[in-house]
């Protein structure tokens, strides 16, 4: 269950994520920090955590194999944030060795604040692998509760350093508070890094506020200790053009995720 926070003190497990189960539906329910928001909205990172989770939750129910995440969509309003968001998914389709699930998260009122879609692979379990907590639906309010908030910023409680903003370039060590269940970084602190370049290189270059609303990640390959740095390239010539982010796992070279991103200046 590689979107369950790994441990309680980690990054992921106090981004102000809850669970509910109604009417045989699990609900994900976000309440946003001064931490975790961005000019006055609520980060698409934060909102990938629960995006990934509601999906993946719904969906990883098997003992003996991990529902990696293969590729994330968000598309979100650059709106002030809510007292709380509501993530609810559909299963489009669900395969032997894969699936995919649409999410939409909303505000009390019902409007919608981002909607988005997510893909799993199945991989098997090996046997020197961690241990993996199954955690249905129906558990999912018992083990969303009680998780704390953050001290500080995000981006800093991540510890991403700026190497260049006005070339994109962030890094972080990966460090176990990273990390997902499975031992890797997690998902959303990976959209995490790649929001935070995107946004640095926008402000850097334009000089104006810049919240990323709209992410596309494609994730390639697991990092579970070292370094990653990012390399961005501008696709256009202003502020709102979109953003290619690389995630580069420093020892190796390796190219872990590939990001499309885009940034707007906050309503």
């Amino acid at each position: 269950m590689t979107d369950v926070p790994n441990q309680p003190m980690s990054v992921p497990s106090r981004l102000g994520a809850t669970a509910r189960y109604e009417d045989g539906e699990l609900i994900i329910d976000t309440v946003p920090q001064p931490q975790t928001l961005r000019h006055g909205v609520l980060r698409g990172s934060v909102l990938s955590f629960a995006l990934d989770a509601v999906a993946g939750i719904t969906l990883d129910q098997d003992p003996d194999a991990w529902a990696l995440t293969t590729d994330m969509t968000l598309r979100m309003r650059p709106v002030p944030a809510p007292r709380c968001v509501s993530a609810r998914t559909r299963v489009l389709r669900e395969g032997r060795r894969s699936a995919t699930c649409k999410v939409d998260m909303t505000a009390p009122d019902g409007s919608l604040v981002a909607t988005g879609a997510v893909g799993f692979a199945r991989v098997a379990r090996k046997p020197d692998d961690p241990p993996k907590p199954i955690v249905t639906p129906e558990q999912a309010p018992m083990v969303l509760r009680d998780l704390g908030t953050l001290s500080s910023p995000l981006r800093a409680e991540a510890g991403i350093e700026v190497v260049d903003a006005a070339e994109g370039v962030v890094e972080v060590e990966v460090t176990p508070r990273l990390l997902n269940p499975a031992g890797t970084l997690q998902g959303a602190m990976v959209a995490l890094l790649a929001e935070a370049a995107a946004e640095d290189l926008v402000e850097a270059r334009f000089g104006e506020p810049a919240v990323v609303v709209d992410l596309d990640l494609r994730y390639l390959g697991k990092v579970g200790s070292g370094r990653v740095r990012t390399r961005c390239r501008l696709l256009g010539d202003t502020a709102d053009s979109p953003v290619e982010v690389e995630l580069v796992e420093v020892s190796s070279g390796d190219v872990t995720t590939l990001v499309h991103a885009r940034a707007v200046r906050p309503a």
